[in-house]
């Protein structure tokens, strides 16, 4: 992948999907598109395909004629199996760029024809053979202002590490991608020096926390845990758009993991031409500007920043300001190493 760096009213927002990091075990739905006529999308469900479905879905089959059928259960295992079997059944998905690594190095996706396209506007982290930047995310420090209010709030991983300063319980993220690099930051660690990850490091910093933090597993439960204030900090992806529908939630963009997804095409889609059609249109600026008005994902097309209310582009984790306060997700790096060090990870809590 290249490497190289870099209308909506807030009552608009009032949920947005768990980061993109982690598919949901949904069931899926047998689904099987109508060559030439339909696409199969296989999608996190949720407010986050609930705003593709508006966004690009029924816009696309208004302009083309083509119809998409939307599912879930994203998954690389089912992926995998579909294309063994040559009995592929998704013609699109949009990938968490981890997910996107590890399916390329498996076989999974079709090369990407960028003749049909220009590409040029896209931040070229997001743009490789395989796979094209459909939104960026992140996961930032988010906490209850309300906890914090007539003092400093937190800011960085090392406030969060800070129990003496910050009085409160925190939550943490039961899976070890961002969790490493965060406890890496709390340690010290530089963000332009964190990989490839120390782990022995990251792990004698999250001791802290192993007992004390609430370990969460569900992104939805967060929300309820931070209002309640069972927790009062924690590193999570809905914050801003809870943050825009009103609620007393607040995010800190310094030092946070910014990532992305792509639009892939798996091996063997028997909807190709079609599926390059869909991602020429999904990429334009005026359809990901859309998208900002139902889900708090930035955009990978630069043109679309302009396009959208300046009150929702100064939050949203492709503007320039988050992009330089974050770090980039090493999607490579975790595609190598995701299955080794979940495993240490699992024992570690567990232990």
């Amino acid at each position: 992948m290249t490497a190289e760096s870099s209308k909506s009213t807030r009552r608009q927002f009032v949920a947005t999907l768990a980061g993109a990091s982690a598919a949901l075990a949904l069931p899926a739905m047998p689904a099987r598109a109508q060559k030439g006529k339909e696409l199969v999308f296989a999608g996190f469900g949720g407010a986050y395909q609930d705003g593709q479905t508006k966004a690009f879905f029924e816009p696309f089959e208004k302009q083309t004629g083509i119809r998409i059928v939307g599912t879930t259960g994203v998954e690389l295992a089912r992926l995998k199996a579909q294309v063994s079997s040559r009995n592929v059944e998704w013609d699109i998905v949009s990938l968490p760029e981890s997910m996107c690594y590890a399916a390329k190095a498996d076989g999974l996706l079709e090369k990407l024809d960028y003749s049909r396209f220009s590409v040029a506007d896209l931040l070229p982290e997001t743009v490789s053979e395989h796979y094209c930047g459909s939104i960026t995310y992140a996961t930032q420090l988010t906490y209850n202002s309300e906890v914090f209010s007539g003092q400093a709030a937190p800011v960085t991983w090392a406030d969060m590490w800070n129990t003496d300063k910050f009085k409160g319980r925190r939550g943490m993220r039961s899976h070890p991608i961002q969790q490493m690099e965060f406890a890496l930051l709390a340690d010290g660690v530089p963000k332009n020096k964190l990989y490839p990850l120390d782990i022995d490091r990251a792990f004698k910093s999250l001791e802290k926390f192993r007992r004390s933090a609430v370990w969460w597993t569900q992104f939805p439960q967060v929300e309820q845990m931070l209002l309640s204030r069972e927790i009062v900090m924690t590193p999570w992806t809905r914050g801003v758009s809870l943050q825009l529908a009103g609620r007393p939630i607040r995010v800190s963009y310094e030092g946070a993991a910014i990532s992305y997804e792509g639009w892939v095409i798996p091996k063997g889609s028997k909807n190709y031409d079609a599926a390059m059609r869909f991602i020429d249109f999904a990429t334009r600026p005026e359809r990901q500007a859309e998208l900002t008005k139902y889900v708090a994902f930035g955009p990978t097309n630069r043109k679309a920043l302009p396009l959208i209310n300046p009150s929702v582009a100064e939050l949203l984790p492709s503007h320039p300001k988050n992009l330089n306060a974050g770090f980039l997700l090493n999607g490579d790096w975790w595609g190598q190493n995701l299955a080794s060090v979940t495993e240490r990870f699992n024992e570690w809590r567990l232990s």
